[in-house]
């Protein structure tokens, strides 16, 4: 399994996994709710990412792609619409909301035709690569304008707001940076560029810095952040141990052992949830 591989299915469980977090904490909050339909965008595109690498032949290779790209497509109407409610303008962004989604929904629909991807093609290490069609232009430029223009938003709120809110809209901001930057090195072989996709691995950081953001600066209000945080890093060290295993023997001691740490997880989560909320009541 490529470095390429691994990357994309850490980052579609870290991402999966902090969308299903803030989202069990409070789901009738927009702030989470946004949040985790942005978490489960980025989820499809990086557990699509998997796939995709390990794909053998052109045809399912184009299949997978034109799955993964889903996610991608309303990644950046997601990501707005998280921001806005973050800043406290989701009624004065209105308009700009539902136009994102909209244009997402025209680039979804244009996604299974070759206006969007003409085909696969073999480039540097890749045997199977996209090439663009003439739709991928325009739905790149909403991509990195809208994204853009939600990094404008924080950074001009961020001056009028107090020291909390201050420090949630800056991690939030460093956070979703690095992962688009990261993330965005994925289109320079789609103009012949000859640079990979080596950032991928910087995907995975946005969660990392939410999760401070959460501890330090009460960002969702989750207050079992913190087991919430340790069980995923022991998940991902054992899952990143599991992946290196080179026999069949190591794959099944290993898989067992992140089953197990799986479960006991999710009933210590649960055991803490359940005790901070009979705390509250009292």
């Amino acid at each position: 399994m490529g470095f390429y591989a691994i990357t994309g299915l850490i980052n579609a469980i870290a991402s999966a996994l902090f969308g299903f977090f803030v989202i069990l904490k409070n789901r009738k909050a927009v702030l989470n709710k946004t949040f985790a339909i942005f978490c489960f965008s980025v989820a499809v595109w990086s557990g699509g990412y998997f796939f995709w690498q390990i794909a053998e032949n052109s045809q399912d290779a184009l299949f997978i792609f034109r799955a993964l790209m889903i996610g991608a497509i309303f990644i950046p109407a997601c990501y707005f619409h998280f921001v806005v409610s973050l800043v406290d303008l989701s009624k004065e962004k209105r308009k700009a909301i539902i136009f994102g989604y909209a244009l997402s929904f025209i680039f979804f629909l244009l996604n299974f035709t070759p206006l969007f991807i003409e085909g696969m093609e073999s480039k540097l290490s890749f045997p199977f690569w996209p090439r663009p069609g003439v739709a991928f232009h325009p739905f790149l430029a909403m991509f990195f304008g809208f994204t853009i223009y939600s990094w404008y938003l924080m950074l001009k709120i961020r001056r009028q707001s107090d020291e909390t809110k201050r420090k949630q809209i800056e991690y939030v901001f460093w956070g979703t940076l690095i992962g688009f930057i990261g993330g965005s090195t994925n289109y320079f072989l789609w103009y012949n560029i000859p640079i990979p996709p080596i950032g991928n691995f910087l995907v995975v950081l946005y969660p990392v810095a939410l999760g401070y953001a959460v501890l330090k600066h009460r960002l969702f209000d989750l207050k079992v952040i913190a087991t919430e945080l340790l069980t995923f890093a022991i998940l991902m060290a054992t899952l990143i141990d599991l992946l290196m295993a080179e026999t069949w023997q190591q794959r099944l001691i290993k898989g067992g052992f992140f089953i197990f740490i799986t479960i006991f997880g999710i009933f210590l989560i649960k055991s803490v949830l359940k005790e901070v909320s009979q705390r509250e009541q009292l």
